[in-house]
This record gives structure tokens, sequence and C-alpha cells, in this order.
């Protein structure tokens, strides 16, 4: 596990050095759309889509994720960033929590290397 959580770091310091250096309104819009995008992966990869208990909570996720995006696209920039850097780090713990399941396509390597990404980008987005 600790490979793909360090595989996943790697990759959101990255891909969100781009984004810190750029500055203004971009690195809030960007990090919301990629936060509504990283929570809506899980239902999307369910084998069933017929209602259960996982698919309320992942549901409830990508609505959180929705709402924490078009609320730090109003703040300003600074504020923005850090209410988003809030919700990546809090998909991170839903990554852990979510883990592996039978009714999903993702391989058992996706939650960590997910959770491993989300952290550090949410480290980022505070820098």
């Amino acid at each position: 596990m600790i490979l793909p959580l360090l595989g996943g770091a790697a990759l959101g310091l990255v891909s969100a050095e781009p984004l810190r250096r750029a500055g203004g309104r971009l690195p809030v819009l960007a990090a919301g759309a990629g936060l509504v995008t990283a929570a809506v992966i899980y239902p999307a990869a369910r084998r069933e889509h017929a209602p259960s208990a996982g698919l309320l909570v992942e549901a409830a996720v990508v609505v959180g994720a929705t709402a924490m995006a078009a609320v730090a696209a109003g703040r300003s920039p600074a504020a923005g960033r850090r209410l988003l850097a809030l919700g990546w780090a809090a998909h991170a713990l839903f990554d852990f929590g979510q883990g592996p399941s039978d009714d999903s396509r993702l391989p058992d390597w996706y939650a960590p290397v997910c959770a491993g990404y989300d952290f550090a980008f949410a480290g980022q987005l505070l820098r």
C-alpha cells in the first residue's frame, strides 16, 4: 500500500505545480473541477447502479464536492484555494475509507494512489 500512496503523492505534486505557479483564479477553477471529477470516479466505476448505501454515500460526496467547488469559485483566490485544499484532503480520507469493493471496477491499488494524490495536491494548494 505504501508504494501506490507514494506514487499518487508524486503525481499530485507534479500536477499541482503548474497550477500553483499560474496564480489568480485558474488554480481555484481547475482544482474545483478536478475535485468534482475525483468524486465522480467512484460512482461511475460501480458495476451496479441500483440504489445502495455505498452509492448514496458516493452521490453525497459528488454533491459536496460540487458545492465546495462552486463556493470556492466565488471566493478570493486565496480563500478558494484554502477551501479546495480542505476538500482534496477530505477526499483523501474518503479514499482511505472507501477502499476496494466487490461492486467497483476500480483496481485495489486505485484508492491509495488517489489518496496520495489528493493529500499532495491539497498541500500544494496551500503553498
